[in-house]
Protein backbone atom coordinates (compact mmCIF):
# COMPACT_ATOMS: atom_id res chain seq x y z
CA UNK A 1 0.00 0.00 0.00
CA UNK A 2 1.26 3.49 -0.85
CA UNK A 3 2.29 5.79 1.99
CA UNK A 4 0.85 8.71 0.00
CA UNK A 5 -2.85 9.32 0.47
CA UNK A 6 -4.86 10.09 -2.65
CA UNK A 7 -8.09 11.96 -3.27
CA UNK A 8 -10.36 12.01 -6.30
CA UNK A 9 -12.99 14.60 -7.23
CA UNK A 10 -15.18 14.01 -10.26
CA UNK A 11 -16.35 10.42 -10.56
CA UNK A 12 -17.91 10.53 -14.01
CA UNK A 13 -17.48 8.17 -16.95
CA UNK A 14 -13.72 8.65 -16.84
CA UNK A 15 -13.19 9.47 -13.19
CA UNK A 16 -14.90 6.48 -11.65
CA UNK A 17 -12.77 3.79 -13.36
CA UNK A 18 -9.63 5.85 -12.78
CA UNK A 19 -10.43 6.08 -9.07
CA UNK A 20 -11.02 2.32 -8.92
CA UNK A 21 -7.62 1.72 -10.51
CA UNK A 22 -5.99 3.89 -7.85
CA UNK A 23 -7.61 1.70 -5.20
CA UNK A 24 -6.38 -1.43 -6.98
CA UNK A 25 -2.85 0.03 -6.94
CA UNK A 26 -3.01 0.34 -3.14
CA UNK A 27 -3.58 4.07 -2.68
CA UNK A 28 -5.74 5.05 0.31
CA UNK A 29 -8.42 7.10 -1.44
CA UNK A 30 -10.92 9.76 -0.37
CA UNK A 31 -13.53 10.71 -2.98
CA UNK A 32 -16.17 13.35 -3.63
CA UNK A 33 -18.62 14.03 -6.45
CA UNK A 34 -21.61 16.29 -7.03
CA UNK A 35 -24.00 13.31 -7.33
CA UNK A 36 -23.68 11.04 -4.32
CA UNK A 37 -24.66 7.67 -5.80
CA UNK A 38 -21.28 7.12 -7.45
CA UNK A 39 -19.50 8.20 -4.25
CA UNK A 40 -21.25 5.38 -2.39
CA UNK A 41 -20.38 3.00 -5.21
CA UNK A 42 -16.64 3.80 -5.11
CA UNK A 43 -16.73 3.77 -1.31
CA UNK A 44 -18.07 0.21 -1.49
CA UNK A 45 -14.77 -0.72 -3.18
CA UNK A 46 -12.72 0.66 -0.29
CA UNK A 47 -12.61 4.44 -0.70
CA UNK A 48 -13.58 6.94 1.99
CA UNK A 49 -16.50 9.20 1.12
CA UNK A 50 -16.17 12.96 1.62
CA UNK A 51 -18.87 15.61 1.44
CA UNK A 52 -16.77 18.47 0.06
CA UNK A 53 -13.70 19.08 -2.05
CA UNK A 54 -12.05 20.75 0.94
CA UNK A 55 -12.52 17.56 2.94
CA UNK A 56 -10.88 15.53 0.19
CA UNK A 57 -7.91 17.91 0.11
CA UNK A 58 -7.50 17.85 3.89
CA UNK A 59 -7.17 14.06 3.81
CA UNK A 60 -4.92 13.58 0.76
CA UNK A 61 -1.36 14.24 -0.37
CA UNK A 62 -2.28 13.83 -4.03
CA UNK A 63 -5.65 15.30 -5.06
CA UNK A 64 -6.90 14.18 -8.48
CA UNK A 65 -9.58 16.00 -10.46
CA UNK A 66 -11.50 14.82 -13.53
CA UNK A 67 -14.04 17.49 -14.43
CA UNK A 68 -15.74 18.45 -17.70
CA UNK A 69 -15.22 22.21 -18.03
CA UNK A 70 -12.68 24.88 -17.00
CA UNK A 71 -15.33 26.62 -14.89
CA UNK A 72 -15.87 23.38 -12.95
CA UNK A 73 -12.15 23.17 -12.17
CA UNK A 74 -12.05 26.73 -10.87
CA UNK A 75 -15.18 26.14 -8.78
CA UNK A 76 -13.95 22.86 -7.27
CA UNK A 77 -10.44 24.12 -6.53
CA UNK A 78 -10.95 27.81 -5.75
CA UNK A 79 -14.63 28.12 -4.82
CA UNK A 80 -16.44 27.79 -1.48
CA UNK A 81 -15.60 24.48 0.24
CA UNK A 82 -13.05 24.00 -2.53
CA UNK A 83 -9.73 22.21 -2.55
CA UNK A 84 -7.86 25.40 -1.66
CA UNK A 85 -9.69 25.59 1.69
CA UNK A 86 -8.47 22.18 2.81
CA UNK A 87 -5.16 21.68 1.05
CA UNK A 88 -1.94 21.44 3.06
CA UNK A 89 1.52 22.75 2.07
CA UNK A 90 3.36 20.26 -0.10
CA UNK A 91 0.24 18.55 -1.43
CA UNK A 92 -0.18 18.18 -5.19
CA UNK A 93 -3.32 18.67 -7.27
CA UNK A 94 -3.30 16.37 -10.31
CA UNK A 95 -5.82 17.69 -12.82
CA UNK A 96 -6.94 15.08 -15.35
CA UNK A 97 -9.49 17.52 -16.81
CA UNK A 98 -9.12 18.86 -20.34
CA UNK A 99 -8.88 22.62 -19.89
CA UNK A 100 -6.88 25.48 -21.36
CA UNK A 101 -3.30 26.26 -20.33
CA UNK A 102 -4.24 29.71 -19.04
CA UNK A 103 -6.68 28.15 -16.55
CA UNK A 104 -3.99 25.67 -15.50
CA UNK A 105 -1.54 28.47 -14.77
CA UNK A 106 -4.14 30.50 -12.86
CA UNK A 107 -5.08 27.58 -10.62
CA UNK A 108 -1.41 26.69 -10.09
CA UNK A 109 -0.63 30.26 -9.00
CA UNK A 110 -3.46 30.27 -6.46
CA UNK A 111 -2.41 26.90 -5.03
CA UNK A 112 1.20 28.09 -4.78
CA UNK A 113 -0.01 30.78 -2.36
CA UNK A 114 -0.90 27.89 -0.04
CA UNK A 115 2.43 26.15 -0.57
CA UNK A 116 0.78 23.47 -2.74
CA UNK A 117 1.59 22.30 -6.25
CA UNK A 118 -0.37 21.66 -9.46
CA UNK A 119 0.07 19.25 -12.37
CA UNK A 120 -2.13 19.46 -15.45
CA UNK A 121 -2.48 15.84 -16.54
CA UNK A 122 -5.19 15.45 -19.21
CA UNK A 123 -5.72 11.95 -20.54
CA UNK A 124 -6.56 10.23 -23.81
CA UNK A 125 -7.89 6.73 -24.36
CA UNK A 126 -11.58 7.00 -23.62
CA UNK A 127 -13.68 5.07 -21.13
CA UNK A 128 -12.19 1.75 -22.23
CA UNK A 129 -8.67 3.03 -21.54
CA UNK A 130 -9.79 4.43 -18.19
CA UNK A 131 -11.22 1.03 -17.19
CA UNK A 132 -8.14 -0.87 -18.36
CA UNK A 133 -5.65 1.58 -16.84
CA UNK A 134 -4.03 2.15 -20.24
CA UNK A 135 -4.59 5.88 -20.73
CA UNK A 136 -2.04 8.23 -22.22
CA UNK A 137 -1.37 10.96 -19.64
CA UNK A 138 0.11 14.31 -20.74
CA UNK A 139 1.62 16.14 -17.78
CA UNK A 140 2.67 19.72 -17.19
CA UNK A 141 4.40 20.84 -14.01
CA UNK A 142 7.66 20.93 -12.09
CA UNK A 143 10.02 17.95 -12.01
CA UNK A 144 9.70 17.25 -8.28
CA UNK A 145 5.89 17.18 -8.31
CA UNK A 146 5.92 14.96 -11.39
CA UNK A 147 8.28 12.50 -9.72
CA UNK A 148 6.14 12.36 -6.59
CA UNK A 149 2.92 11.89 -8.54
CA UNK A 150 4.31 9.36 -11.04
CA UNK A 151 3.21 6.18 -9.17
CA UNK A 152 -0.36 7.51 -9.05
CA UNK A 153 -0.22 8.45 -12.73
CA UNK A 154 1.03 4.97 -13.56
CA UNK A 155 -2.00 3.46 -11.81
CA UNK A 156 -4.27 4.98 -14.47
CA UNK A 157 -2.05 5.21 -17.55
CA UNK A 158 0.30 3.15 -19.68
CA UNK A 159 2.10 6.04 -21.40
CA UNK A 160 2.97 8.94 -19.11
CA UNK A 161 4.58 11.97 -20.80
CA UNK A 162 6.11 14.90 -18.90
CA UNK A 163 5.55 17.60 -21.51
CA UNK A 164 7.04 20.57 -19.67
CA UNK A 165 5.94 23.23 -17.16
CA UNK A 166 2.38 23.87 -16.00
CA UNK A 167 0.09 24.16 -19.04
CA UNK A 168 2.22 22.01 -21.35
CA UNK A 169 0.15 18.89 -20.76
CA UNK A 170 -3.00 20.85 -21.59
CA UNK A 171 -1.45 22.08 -24.85
CA UNK A 172 -0.52 18.55 -25.95
CA UNK A 173 -4.03 17.28 -25.18
CA UNK A 174 -5.72 20.13 -27.03
CA UNK A 175 -3.55 19.56 -30.12
CA UNK A 176 -4.65 15.92 -30.01
CA UNK A 177 -8.28 17.01 -29.79
CA UNK A 178 -7.95 19.33 -32.77
CA UNK A 179 -6.73 16.37 -34.81
CA UNK A 180 -9.55 14.15 -33.50
CA UNK A 181 -12.15 16.67 -34.67
CA UNK A 182 -10.51 17.41 -38.02
CA UNK A 183 -9.99 13.72 -38.84
CA UNK A 184 -13.54 12.82 -37.85
CA UNK A 185 -15.11 15.65 -39.84
CA UNK A 186 -13.08 14.64 -42.91
CA UNK A 187 -14.08 11.00 -42.57
CA UNK A 188 -17.73 11.99 -42.20
CA UNK A 189 -17.66 14.07 -45.40
CA UNK A 190 -15.94 11.35 -47.41
CA UNK A 191 -18.33 8.63 -46.25
CA UNK A 192 -21.46 10.70 -46.89
CA UNK A 193 -20.22 11.66 -50.35
CA UNK A 194 -19.27 8.08 -51.24
CA UNK A 195 -22.65 6.70 -50.20
CA UNK A 196 -24.48 9.56 -51.97
CA UNK A 197 -22.54 8.65 -55.12
CA UNK A 198 -23.90 5.10 -54.96
CA UNK A 199 -21.32 3.02 -53.05
CA UNK A 200 -22.46 0.67 -50.29
CA UNK A 201 -21.55 2.12 -46.88
CA UNK A 202 -20.00 -1.05 -45.46
CA UNK A 203 -17.97 -1.72 -48.60
CA UNK A 204 -16.75 1.89 -48.60
CA UNK A 205 -15.72 1.75 -44.95
CA UNK A 206 -13.97 -1.63 -45.23
CA UNK A 207 -12.06 -0.57 -48.32
CA UNK A 208 -10.85 2.74 -46.89
CA UNK A 209 -9.98 0.97 -43.62
CA UNK A 210 -7.51 -1.19 -45.57
CA UNK A 211 -6.14 1.72 -47.63
CA UNK A 212 -4.14 4.86 -46.97
CA UNK A 213 -7.20 6.87 -45.97
CA UNK A 214 -7.63 4.81 -42.80
CA UNK A 215 -7.49 6.59 -39.43
CA UNK A 216 -8.18 5.99 -35.76
CA UNK A 217 -11.33 8.13 -36.03
CA UNK A 218 -12.62 6.15 -39.01
CA UNK A 219 -12.21 2.92 -37.03
CA UNK A 220 -13.64 4.35 -33.82
CA UNK A 221 -16.74 5.97 -35.27
CA UNK A 222 -17.97 3.95 -38.23
CA UNK A 223 -18.22 0.16 -37.72
CA UNK A 224 -19.86 0.13 -34.27
CA UNK A 225 -21.48 3.56 -34.19
CA UNK A 226 -22.41 5.34 -37.42
CA UNK A 227 -22.97 2.24 -39.57
CA UNK A 228 -25.27 0.87 -36.86
CA UNK A 229 -27.01 4.20 -36.21
CA UNK A 230 -25.72 4.13 -32.63
CA UNK A 231 -24.97 7.57 -31.20
CA UNK A 232 -25.08 6.72 -27.49
CA UNK A 233 -22.46 8.95 -25.88
CA UNK A 234 -19.05 7.66 -24.92
CA UNK A 235 -17.56 11.11 -25.57
CA UNK A 236 -20.05 13.80 -26.45
CA UNK A 237 -20.19 16.38 -29.22
CA UNK A 238 -20.44 19.06 -26.53
CA UNK A 239 -17.19 17.99 -24.88
CA UNK A 240 -15.20 17.79 -28.12
CA UNK A 241 -16.61 21.16 -29.16
CA UNK A 242 -15.32 22.53 -25.83
CA UNK A 243 -11.87 21.05 -26.50
CA UNK A 244 -11.73 22.43 -30.05
CA UNK A 245 -12.77 25.87 -28.78
CA UNK A 246 -9.96 25.78 -26.20
CA UNK A 247 -7.49 24.70 -28.90
CA UNK A 248 -8.56 27.57 -31.16
CA UNK A 249 -8.07 29.95 -28.22
CA UNK A 250 -4.48 28.71 -27.84
CA UNK A 251 -3.96 29.44 -31.53
CA UNK A 252 -5.31 32.96 -31.02
CA UNK A 253 -3.02 33.51 -28.02
CA UNK A 254 -0.01 32.27 -30.00
CA UNK A 255 -1.05 34.14 -33.17
CA UNK A 256 -1.05 30.99 -35.31
CA UNK A 257 -3.72 30.83 -38.02
CA UNK A 258 -5.91 27.74 -37.65
CA UNK A 259 -8.13 27.51 -40.72
CA UNK A 260 -9.08 23.83 -40.39
CA UNK A 261 -9.52 24.07 -36.62
CA UNK A 262 -11.78 27.13 -36.91
CA UNK A 263 -13.84 25.39 -39.59
CA UNK A 264 -14.23 22.18 -37.60
CA UNK A 265 -15.30 24.26 -34.61
CA UNK A 266 -18.21 25.49 -36.74
CA UNK A 267 -19.00 21.94 -37.87
CA UNK A 268 -19.34 20.84 -34.27
CA UNK A 269 -21.40 23.94 -33.48
CA UNK A 270 -23.71 22.88 -36.33
CA UNK A 271 -24.15 19.45 -34.72
CA UNK A 272 -24.90 21.05 -31.35
CA UNK A 273 -27.42 23.44 -32.88
CA UNK A 274 -29.11 20.47 -34.58
CA UNK A 275 -29.72 18.89 -31.17
CA UNK A 276 -26.87 16.37 -31.14
CA UNK A 277 -24.72 17.93 -28.40
CA UNK A 278 -25.24 15.17 -25.84
CA UNK A 279 -24.76 12.40 -28.41
CA UNK A 280 -21.44 10.74 -29.18
CA UNK A 281 -18.98 12.65 -31.36
CA UNK A 282 -19.94 10.25 -34.17
CA UNK A 283 -23.15 12.30 -34.43
CA UNK A 284 -21.20 15.11 -36.08
CA UNK A 285 -22.10 13.30 -39.32
CA UNK A 286 -25.84 13.71 -38.77
CA UNK A 287 -26.36 17.30 -40.01
CA UNK A 288 -24.54 16.48 -43.26
CA UNK A 289 -26.59 13.30 -43.64
CA UNK A 290 -29.76 15.35 -43.23
CA UNK A 291 -28.62 18.02 -45.69
CA UNK A 292 -27.64 15.47 -48.33
CA UNK A 293 -30.54 13.08 -47.74
CA UNK A 294 -27.96 10.30 -47.44
CA UNK A 295 -27.54 8.09 -44.39
CA UNK A 296 -24.34 6.12 -43.88
CA UNK A 297 -25.71 2.87 -42.50
CA UNK A 298 -25.01 -0.83 -42.97
CA UNK A 299 -27.75 -2.78 -44.76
Amino acid sequence: MSTLRAGFIGLGKMGRPMALNMLKAGFPLTVANRSQGVVADVASHGATAAKTSAEVAANADLIALCLPMPAHVEEVVLGPNGVIEGIRPGSIVIDFSTIGPSTCRHVAERLAEKGAHYLDAPVSGGTSGAAAGTLTVMVGGDDASYATALPLLQSVGRKIVHAGPVGAGAVVKLMNQLLVAINLAGAAEAMVLGVKAGVDATLLYETIASATGNSFQLARNFPDLILKGNFDPMFSVNLLHKDVTLGVEVGREQRVRLLLSALVQQIFEEARDAGHGEEDIAAVIRPLEALSGTFVRAH
